[in-house]
């Protein structure tokens, strides 16, 4: 069965995926990968989770992603590295921060002008 409309909900597809997507676009949000299907899908900003790796991706971008690979897909990321002795791509570490935050131009203590109270 194919998901129809945007977004289907519930739906089997050979025993697979209850959440289906197509042509949606999600931005700045965290998606948790396992137990969908995203077809046509455009993905800005986002923190893409996968653990299981039961999941089908067709047709779709992603745009200033950061990959957490947890569980079983952790595990795997970890071999690939044996064998290639490099990580596949990068993937997010918990220590770093999930985004850049722009910060605001910072002002020198000689550009700002104080006065006293007399």
């Amino acid at each position: 069965m194919s998901p129809g409309g945007d977004f289907t909900k519930n739906t089997k597809e050979m025993e697979g995926y209850k959440v289906q997507y197509k042509n949606s676009t999600f931005s700045g949000k965290r998606i948790e990968l396992d137990g969908k299907y995203f077809n046509h899908c455009r993905f800005k900003d986002c923190i893409i989770v996968l653990e299981k790796g039961d999941t089908d991706i067709a047709g779709s971008s992603f745009e200033n992603c950061k990959l957490l690979l947890k569980g079983n897909a952790y595990v795997i990321g970890k071999i690939i590295k044996l064998f290639t002795g490099k990580s596949p791509l990068k993937v997010l570490d918990l220590d770093e921060p999930l985004f850049e935050k722009k910060n605001p131009k910072r002002i020198s203590r000689k550009e700002v002008s104080v006065k006293k109270h007399e």
